[in-house]
């Protein structure tokens, strides 16, 4: 079969022509889920030209309908032939045929480029602001007693990171210290083993995920600004420091945190595989010796997945010589800490969409597969230089306490 896609505004409108049969129904399905990773939501299949439909094919619109459903989109089939039309209407899916085009829907595409390129704000709540609310500072490599960890709570408006264990106490936390982020009530924790699964927890009616934190950036309260991002063919995906600077220019060079979602073009960075509550000396561990405790990525991984990222950013000149937040070598201005979990890819939604109800949407899918202290490897010729996303949305705001960073 043909598919020939054609953009039409805010629709995609796709002539199809040929069997959709179970031949074609793979291709039908992958083409189309193409449409969808792009952000194209709105889908109107034209089936004039369409001469026949088998069960297969039926179940390759069936499985656009249910991913465009999970984002908020439309899928409407139009000048379907006799043949199509019956075999619908005699399964139920009568609901996806329609006479006429959407009345919205122009002529033909108005813009010169497909895209809706580049970056789009949407103001959330110009009132709302995030506090700092915890702090633990442990730097590497300082021996770890019990009175340096303490057990921390993450509700739903807290957005942090850091490092830690979800075990009961400090003895059986010990042994387990491994990176973290906390989002909208949700925790995600990767175990300090080289071959360690992410693990989650999910606040639940009355429960309220609790970690044993030894390093720690906790901030209160909700962010004020949506950050939306789309490759354009200028820019195919977006560095994270272009995002970072993009959001500080927005309110002014104000220190802020954020959550970004989005489809990974690839992660830079290294996780725990060695707990340090281990350490009962304060030492220096260098190469080669590093190795056993930190595992570094040989190269950019994780691409065309989903990566749910946590961090602080600010202005350097605001944090000299600070520890929590370290200078991001692919942009000096910038002092970050970050870390990023991965799951399998899940599309988003277009437009202006609420943190909460997007995390609970990421957290209902496929389990993650991995949490990471994000950072940029600027080694000459063989560095694998910094983390960036092909789309995605961000949330952030402002920190009223920036001080307590300092």
């Amino acid at each position: 079969m043909q598919l020939e896609p054609q953009p039409r505004g805010e629709y995609l409108l796709i002539r199809a022509k040929g069997r959709l049969d179970a031949a074609w129904a793979d291709y039908f399905y992958d083409e189309l889920f193409k449409c969808i990773r792009a952000g194209q939501h709105q889908v109107v299949i034209d089936a004039g030209e369409l001469v026949f439909l088998s069960s297969a094919g039926i179940r390759a619109l069936l499985r656009i309908f249910k991913e465009l459903k999970t984002v908020g989109g439309s899928f409407l089939i139009v000048n379907a032939t006799d043949f199509v039309r019956e075999t619908l209407l005699a399964t139920h899916f009568e609901s996806w045929l329609s006479q006429d085009y959407p009345a919205d829907m122009p002529a033909a595409d108005a813009g010169e480029g497909t895209e809706k390129a580049g970056i789009v704000y949407f103001p959330l709540n110009a009132q709302a602001f995030l506090t700092v609310t915890d702090r633990l500072d442990w730097q590497p490599w300082q021996a770890v007693g019990s009175g340096q960890v303490k057990r921390v709570d993450f509700p739903a408006d807290v957005l942090a990171l850091g490092i830690g264990s979800s075990a009961e106490t400090f003895g059986q936390a010990r042994d387990a210290l491994g990176e973290f982020l906390a989002v909208a009530g949700n925790v995600i924790y990767q175990p300090p083993e080289e071959q360690g699964h992410a693990d989650f927890l999910i606040a639940e009616k009355e429960y309220i995920p609790q970690m044993q934190c030894l390093q720690l950036l906790s901030c209160r309260g909700e962010p004020g600004w949506l950050q939306r991002f789309t490759p354009t063919e200028a820019t195919p995906f977006y560095p994270l420091s272009e995002l970072l600077k993009d959001m500080l220019a927005r309110i002014g060079g104000q220190t802020i945190a954020f959550v970004l979602i989005g489809e990974i073009e690839g992660l830079v960075g290294c996780f725990l595989i060695r707990s340090p509550g281990v350490l009962n000396a304060t030492r220096q561990i260098g190469f080669p010796e590093i190795r056993d405790w930190l595992s570094f990525c040989g190269e950019r991984c994780y691409p065309r997945q989903q990566a749910l990222i946590v961090g602080l950013a600010g202005q350097a000149a605001q944090f000299p010589e600070n520890k929590t937040l370290t200078v991001l070598p692919s942009f000096p201005e910038l002092a970050t800490h970050i870390h990023g979990a991965v799951f399998p890819y899940q599309p988003l939604q277009n437009g202006k969409i609420e943190l909460a109800s997007t995390i609970q949407k990421l957290f209902n899918g496929p389990s993650p597969l991995a949490v990471m202290h994000l950072s940029d490897d600027s080694r000459p010729v063989v560095g694998l230089g910094e983390s960036a996303l092909v789309r995605g949305a961000g949330w952030f705001g402002v920190i009223q306490n920036p001080e307590v960073l300092a």
